[in-house]
């Protein structure tokens, strides 16, 4: 018995009629109401309740990728394109279509590089934000901030997690978005940062590398045996060769 026909049946009804839905209302203690506005109510509540639910849910996901704050609202529609500078044209379509590769299920790698200001961390969270939206785990962290979550499972209060589980955690994701790579302290920190990148080749999981350096320099940063790696299931290079534009205009 659905809630219409019990609210008609188990409840009298009154001479009063629904102006909406031409029907008898029923007496419900001292309220008369119409049995399809009761159960339209209750639908629009149950609605909302899902509504609720899954706009919780979607903050959850969105705040596992841990997406500077600056770049909360940062999206492929609001990236400034100079008319008079195809590169960055350019740079956003190479973002967009790696996005619909990796969404489509494509292991491919991309490297972005450029100097400060240029937009490259706008682009990699307009990346994030697309796959995130089609329910896709993706994580944001700076090369320093990653080997120092490596570095600090070497505590005594770590709370059971190692250096190989921290690792294996950043494997999970559908993508990793490594930002300014090359700026973390050398030596002991590079190799943790490459750690992370062999894991996630080795796993088949695509990452999204986004530095400073030039290609040739980051090129040999990685040395040959992870460049070599980094190509293998296919490379999106993406190179942002124009003046900051945090001085003027914002990228």
């Amino acid at each position: 018995m659905n809630t219409m026909t019990l609210l008609s049946k188990s409840f009298p009804k009154v001479e009063s009629y629904c102006s909406v839905h031409q029907v008898s209302k029923v007496q419900s203690g001292p309220y008369q109401i119409c049995p399809k506005c009761a159960v339209s109510d209750v639908e629009l509540h149950n609605a909302d309740r899902q509504n609720e639910v899954d706009r919780m849910v979607r903050d959850k996901h969105f705040s596992g990728a841990m997406l500077p704050v600056r770049h909360a609202e940062s999206g492929f529609k609001n990236y400034f394109v100079n008319e008079n500078n195809r590169g960055q044209a350019n740079a956003r379509s190479q973002c967009v279509n790696y996005t619909k590769s990796i969404s489509n299920g494509s292991k491919s790698n991309l490297i972005m590089v450029g100097s400060t200001g240029v937009g490259k961390t706008h682009l990699a969270v307009a990346t994030a934000r697309t796959l995130l939206s089609k329910g896709m785990f993706v994580r944001y962290i700076t090369s320093e901030e990653l080997a120092q979550r490596i570095m600090n499972a070497w505590g005594k209060d770590t709370k059971g997690q190692s250096e190989e589980s921290v690792i294996y955690d950043f494997t999970q994701y559908h993508l990793l978005i490594l930002d300014e790579y090359g700026l973390h302290d050398r030596d002991k920190r590079l190799e943790l940062v490459h750690k992370v990148l062999y894991a996630r080749y080795d796993a088949g999981k695509p990452t999204m590398l986004v530095s400073n350096l030039t290609i040739s320099a980051l090129q040999k940063d990685l040395g040959d045996r992870l460049w070599s790696r980094f190509q293998h299931d296919g490379l999106t290079v993406v190179e942002c060769n124009w003046a900051d534009q945090r001085v003027g205009v914002v990228a």
